[in-house]
């Protein structure tokens, strides 16, 4: 309750503090759902900062299922095509080596879109138009004070753009602030991982890169020893930045990256004189590697940088935060149409915290440098194993035990935790992907082709089909393909049940003596209802 009536009080299912991309990714979702959220972010515009640069796969999948990726890559058409890293001596240099990045690699076989290479600025543009148009009121310029927690609501102090302040009551906070989170801080959440993995300067640069990068398609490059700056730039080949690392126990960050100092550096990285380009300024910043103990407390749900930090290699900080937001809005979807009941919540932390603490320790794995390594129980995977191949964990389901938190997403066969298998379906759905079958947040039981029990079993548990979909899988494929009932594990007579967020969580893979009583006993599994 406000306790000054002179304070206006607005009300909302879900709040979201955070308007990056993760937090932009999460108001899109839901809005899309029909779920109006209100979305808080401080900054009145999208950062100018070059940060996340490539989206693997099963993200533009997540936005493929809202109708945002094609705009994604319209923006990626429009500007030079960078898919290569490189070691160089300098970037106008020679190179040393080069190699095709991991997540421009072709994933035709295993999923419907392939990655997007496009810097994180535009995405955000792109995803927050989009949730604009959906009906999300995003309230850029407006700062987030403070927090109360009730048993069946919170109550977030704001002040608007103009210093008034307001405060919203809303059924669930969604914590999307960053890695210094300041919600995460005030509810005592600690950390656990490495909170500095080296300390690090960015110098900014203007220069005209466009000879020097002209026909190279590349995306990020590194100078070769002794110093190792790493080097970025945006699209437009005007813009970029210089990061090198510095010990601060031996030197004065402030002192030893004086303006001489800070134009040598950027002039032997770039391999240009000083004349060629500008020094725009620094920025130090601490390389970390950890993950939060904790993804929620009560109401309040944490996702993105407020709960994991990869070092950026293996790019995938961004598409953990948005996987997280896909995630969770697809079980707020579910419990405030009232198609589930709120333990659904419960299953968000302990998802998707495994899932961090993995993508945490193989982004540190590749900061080691340490590819041909098998460390015990810390192998390396490959990009796509971690990226699109990991498995949420099924605590109920026997089949569990023993099987990878992670591997090759085409070696997967419709286990229960992972992926939907993607393929492109021939007959009455021909040329949509698996994955297209999932709809408007329902829930999909996908049968074989002799699944037509499964099917009328699933009217009698839903006859409204107030939340399940329905579709029997073509007994053809293309050829060279697998037929999809295959792919799922579950052949001519099985079936499974998948969630909004592709993930299967559930499979028989025959008929059952009884498939109605099966059906509604997996249901009420997956969906928890208080009813």
């Amino acid at each position: 309750m406000n306790m000054d009536s002179r304070i206006p009080t607005e009300r909302a299912a879900v709040l979201i503090v955070g308007g990056s991309i993760v937090g932009a990714s999460a108001a899109l979702f839901l809005a899309a759902r029909g779920i109006t959220p209100v979305l808080v972010e401080k900054h009145t515009a999208v950062s100018t900062r070059l940060r996340a640069k490539l989206f693997y796969p099963r993200t533009m999948e997540a936005y493929r299922s809202v109708g945002v990726d094609q705009d994604v890559y319209a923006v990626q058409h429009s500007v030079p095509p960078a898919d290569h890293a490189a070691v160089v001596t300098s970037l106008a240099g020679p190179e040393v080596r080069r190699w095709r990045l991991p997540a421009a690699e072709d994933f035709g076989d295993v999923s419907p879109c392939p990655s997007a290479l496009v810097k994180q600025a535009d995405v955000e543009e792109v995803v927050r138009a989009h949730a604009r148009a959906r009906g999300a009121d995003l309230r850029f310029g407006h700062r987030f004070l403070r927090l109360g927690r009730h048993e069946d609501h919170v109550v977030a102090h704001v002040l608007d753009a103009a210093g008034k302040p307001y405060t919203v009551q809303a059924d669930y906070l969604l914590a999307a602030d960053g890695n210094s989170s300041a919600i995460r801080e005030a509810l005592g959440i600690g950390r656990s991982g490495s909170a500095v993995v080296s300390h690090v300067m960015e110098i900014g640069f203007t220069a005209d890169l466009r000879e020097v990068l002209d026909g190279r398609r590349l995306a990020l490059a590194w100078t070769d020893a002794p110093e190792r700056a790493f080097l970025s730039w945006n699209t437009a080949h005007d813009r970029g930045t210089v990061s090198v690392t510095y010990d601060p126990a031996a030197v004065d960050p402030a002192i030893a990256f004086d303006t001489e100092r800070c134009r040598d550096v950027v002039s032997r990285a770039l391999g240009l004189p000083a004349s060629r380009f500008t020094v725009t300024g620094t920025r130090p910043w601490r390389m970390g590697g950890w993950v939060a103990d904790s993804y929620r407390a009560g109401r309040v749900f944490l996702l993105g940088d407020a709960v994991h930090v990869t070092p950026p290699t293996g790019g995938f900080g961004a598409n953990t935060g948005i996987q997280d937001a896909w995630n969770l809005t697809a079980k707020l979807v579910s419990v405030l149409r009232g198609d589930a009941g709120p333990r659904l919540l419960d299953d968000y932390e302990p998802e998707r915290h495994a899932v961090g603490a993995l993508t945490v320790e193989q982004a540190l794995l590749r900061l080691d440098n340490r590819a041909e390594a098998s460390a015990g129980s810390r192998p390396l995977l490959s990009e796509a194993a971690v990226a699109i191949g990991y498995r949420y964990r099924m605590s109920d389901v026997d089949a569990d035990r023993g099987l990878p938190q992670a591997d090759e997403p085409g070696r997967w066969r419709g286990e229960p935790g992972t992926r939907l298998p993607h393929t492109f379906l021939t007959g009455a759905y021909d040329g949509a992907s698996t994955l297209d079958l999932v709809r408007d947040g329902r829930h999909l039981l996908l049968a074989g082709p002799e699944g037509h029990h499964w099917a009328r079993a699933a009217r009698a548990v839903d006859p409204r089909g107030a939340f399940l979909d329905v579709a029997l899988l073509p007994r053809r494929a293309d050829a060279g393909t697998l037929p999809a009932a295959d792919l799922c594990g579950i052949g001519d007579h099985g079936a499974v049940l998948v969630r909004p967020d592709h993930v299967i969580a559930w499979r028989a893979t025959q008929a059952a003596p009884d498939t109605t009583t099966a059906l509604s006993e997996a249901t009420r599994r997956v969906l928890r209802p208080t009813r």
